[in-house]
Parts: C-alpha cells; structure tokens; sequence
C-alpha cells in the first residue's frame, strides 16, 4: 500500500539532499500502521550552514511541489503544481492530507477526480491563519475558510487535533476522531519534583524568565507583544528576562524580533535560542518560570503542551485550541503588550506549585501509548471501509 501525506510544509534540504523537517514529528511510525510506502508531498527548501532540525526518515520519499501561494509565483508555478499533484495522488493508495493547506485543496480535486480514499487531519483554522496574514490575507481568509469548511464537512474520516474549537468551527459529516497530533514519551516524576523544588525558592523581582517556542519569522505567533511588554514589566520590578527558541523556517532574512528588541532598546532582556533539538528543548522548557503563548492563530500548540509536561506554569492567548489547555483565569486577550502583562501577573499571583502540578498531570494524556491505541482504531475503521469498498 502506498501512502501520500500531502501539506504545505516545507520540507528542508542540505546541500547533500538530506531531508529535514521540524513539525512532522512521528509521522512515518504513525502512516506505517496504514501502508508500507509513505511520501511526503510538499514544497521544499534548501537551508544553509548549521541548522537544527530532525532529519526525514530515510524509508521516506519526497515530493517536491513549487510553491503557488504567493500572488507573484501562482501562474508560473500553478500548472507544473496540477501535473506534480495529479501524478501523485494517481500514483497512491490512500491521501492524507493537512488542512489549511493550498496543495491538499490542489490534491482533493484529483482524489475525487481518481476516487482515492483519503484522511484530512484538521489541524488549525483557515480564518485565523490567512486574517493574521496583513490585507491580502484578510482578503483572500473568506474565500479559504469556506473551501476548507467544505472539504471537512464531505471528507469521509478527519482527525481532529482538539477537542472542541475546530470541530464547531469545521464540522463533519463523515467519521471523526479527536486526537491530539501531539505525542509525548513517559515523564518522570523526578521533572515534577524539580519543578516545584525550583518554584520553592522563586522571586519575580529577583528573577523572572519568560520563554515561548515558535518559529520567528511566523508574525502570528504573537512573540512581539512579550517583547513589547518588557521594558514596562522592567519598570513594575520584575527582573525579567525573554527566551524565544525556534529557528526562521530555513529562510537567512533578518530578523523582525531581533531588530524589534533593539529599537524598543530592550535587546539585553532578550535571548535568541535557536532551533533546538527534543533535548535541548526539555532544557529550555525547564530554565522557564513561565512559559507564554501569546498567538493570534493556533491549533492545539505543541510547544504548550510540553512546557506543561515539564511542570512549567504556563499562560497564552484565549483563541483556538489554546483554552483546551490553560484555565480561563490564566489566558489574555490577543494582540496587546497590556494583555501579556495582565496573562503573566495572573500566573504570578496564583498557587505556582498547584499550576505546576495540574499541568504536569495534564500532559500526561498526550502519552503515546493511549493516542496510538485511540488512533490506530479509527485507522482500523478506515482499513475496513477500504475493503469493503474494494468488494463492491
């Protein structure tokens, strides 16, 4: 059997043509359980020089589909997308396929065009994610969010990534599953332990470090209302400190965070991590008081839930799949550097060592064991659709 997951991306690749990727954490072993070929088709990108991604499993095949998104490239690169497209989904099995994508769009039409049985993995809203994107985006966010309402409500089976807010937003006909896209191993106690051993000696005005983890060059994720709000909390007395991981997408553009921290004159409180591996990214989740979220556009964010699997009391804006996670008391309104003020002095003056522990316990649902077993059965039912239709 041969399996197509089909997403915007991107993919990235080194000089040698090896693969890398940073958000499709755990795909291959989850696809395996449906097909024993899996390709990923998406756009791509070449990186330079030392970066830190996860390197795509060699039993991985790629795809490369030029990107058409942009109003500038849409009819120079569109016709060669349709035949890439179109040869692929022939070529395949079954489709699976990411919302909010412009090549999973391209792709239904030649799946109902070829009759392939297909998944869509509904993983974030369309509105949220073209209206944060300036005047062109909230232009072009209407016409994508009824395509993408659409697509879900004829789909046949979709994975929903949260529990909620994208079901009543995008809903279905067909059968559905809930179920996180966010996998975490076992988590010691002794991360717990260490947390509330921590929380013990914790003084804001004596330190206070703030962290979130989100691509840089992405403006929707929200980073430059913290950064924003950084000089004020300095005058409140908070001895405050701003660590940002995540890296710029493969891009080498400047940075809009860097140069805005320097112009606000506040660049000495902020600290650039990088692009981290899953190791270094328990370190820096660890080294956080808090750990913000302050997106204008989400899903269910991974990063979220593995600060609160390291203990880490956490706050983010009240959109999307974000108030599934954090309680109403602790979430701010998006969009302002007051509001991430008013988000961080809530955490701040509640009972840290209980939110502390209330999310590590909280996490402990997105183990891998109880998504795989929830998973693989609506797999199962999907596999048997297959052959029944295939006896027809």
């Amino acid at each position: 059997m041969k399996l197509t997951f089909i997403h915007d991306g991107p993919l990235f690749y080194d000089d040698r043509g090896v693969y890398y990727e940073y958000a499709y954490h755990e795909l291959f072993e989850r696809y395996s359980y449906l097909a024993d070929e899996i390709t990923f088709m998406m756009r791509t990108r070449q990186i330079y020089g030392d970066k830190v991604f996860t390197p795509v499993p060699p039993q991985v095949k790629v795809v490369s589909v030029p990107d058409f998104k942009k109003p500038e490239l849409y009819f120079r690169n569109k016709p060669e997308a349709e035949r890439i497209v179109s040869r692929q989904v022939m070529a395949s099995d079954i489709l699976v396929l990411r919302s909010q994508s412009s090549v999973a769009q391209l792709a239904l039409k030649y799946i109902k065009k070829y009759d392939k049985p297909y998944i869509i993995e509904a993983v974030g809203c369309s509105w949220d994610s073209y209206w944060n994107h300036g005047l062109i985006g909230k232009l072009v966010a209407p016409g994508m969010f009824f395509k993408t309402r659409s697509a879900i409500r004829k789909a046949p089976y979709v994975c929903y990534v949260t529990e909620s807010f994208l079901q009543k937003r995008y809903p279905a006909r067909g059968k559905t599953l809930s179920c996180s896209n966010v996998v975490l191993d076992e988590i010691s106690e002794d991360v717990l332990e260490k947390r509330l051993e921590r929380l013990s000696s914790f003084d804001p005005e004596y330190s206070l470090v703030l962290g979130t983890a989100a691509a840089l060059d992405t403006r929707y994720k929200g980073q430059e209302y913290v950064i924003r709000a950084l000089k004020d909390m300095k005058d409140m007395g908070y001895n405050v400190r701003y660590r940002l991981a995540g890296g710029m997408n493969g891009r080498q553009d400047s940075c809009f965070l860097r140069e805005l921290s320097e112009k606000l004159g506040v660049s000495e409180l902020v600290s650039f991590e990088g692009s981290l591996d899953m190791e270094q990214m328990k370190a820096f989740y660890d080294s956080l008081d808090i750990y913000i979220q302050p997106s204008k556009q989400e899903g269910l964010p991974r990063s979220v839930i593995e600060a609160m699997s390291r203990g880490c009391p956490v706050t983010g804006t009240d959109i999307a799949g974000i108030p599934e996670l954090i309680r109403p008391e602790l979430l701010f309104r998006k969009g302002s550097p007051d509001e991430v003020i008013k988000g961080i002095r809530k955490v701040l003056s509640s009972d840290l060592k209980k939110e502390a522990a209330d999310n590590f316990r909280k996490a402990r649902k997105f183990r891998r064991r109880e998504l795989t077993e929830k998973r693989q059965l609506f797999y199962d039912g999907f596999l048997e659709d297959m052959k029944n239709k295939e006896k027809l």
